[in-house]
Formats: structure tokens, sequence, C-alpha cells
């Protein structure tokens, strides 16, 4: 077994035995990042930035879309004001998901990833 593959385990073992639900551990990204061959940490031990910028960009991207397929197509927005729509979604929700994990990190004092 790699060492990513024991710090993984070890991390989702953490947050199980301090009551964070599996779902919420072990998010669907990240089963999919893992099939696909990469190594990412679960968001609680990654660090701010990156699940800012992370969890922003599909949030952003994906929300945008939709609203722009369901909503602003038929109003006929201008590309510029549903992409800032879309930009300012994705920065928000980047940023109150990075302050999420990283409240939950603090809370349940976790192992920082390093010394898993």
């Amino acid at each position: 077994m790699s060492t990513y593959e024991q710090k993984f385990r070890a991390a989702v073992d953490e947050l199980l035995v301090v009551g964070i639900w599996k779902s919420n551990a072990v998010p669907p990204y990240l089963h999919l990042a893992r099939k696909l061959g990469m190594q990412p940490k679960p968001p609680h031990y990654a660090s701010f930035w990156r699940v800012a910028v992370g969890m922003g960009i599909w949030f952003g991207s994906v929300w945008g879309l939709l609203m722009y397929l369901m909503f602003w197509r038929s109003q006929q927005l201008p590309v510029t004001m549903t992409l800032m729509a879309a930009v300012a979604a994705g920065v928000l929700f980047g940023i109150l998901m990075a302050l999420y994990y990283r409240r939950a990190r603090t809370k349940y004092k976790l192992t920082e990833w390093e010394e898993l």
C-alpha cells in the first residue's frame, strides 16, 4: 500500500471516529478523482485556498451552466452578466465551503495530513 493510501485511510478513519459522516468525509468528487488516478486529500485536510478554488470553480461552472440553460437564455441576459454571476456564486460558495472545512478541522482537532 502506498504512503498516500495509508494517509488517506488514516484520514478517513479519523474523520469517522470524530463523528463526521462518510459522505462528508469522502465526497463524491473524491471517488471520481481517485478512480481517475489522482491522489486528492479529503477536504478537511486540504488547504483553505485549495478547497476554496476547487469548490468555487466546480460550483460556479455547474451553477452558471444550469442557470443559463434554465433561466438566463430565455431572458436574453448579456454574456458578461451571466459570467459575472457565475463567478460571484463560485467565489462565495468556495469561500463558504473552505470556512466550513476549516472550522470542522479546528473543532475536531484533526491531525495534519503530513502527520498521518
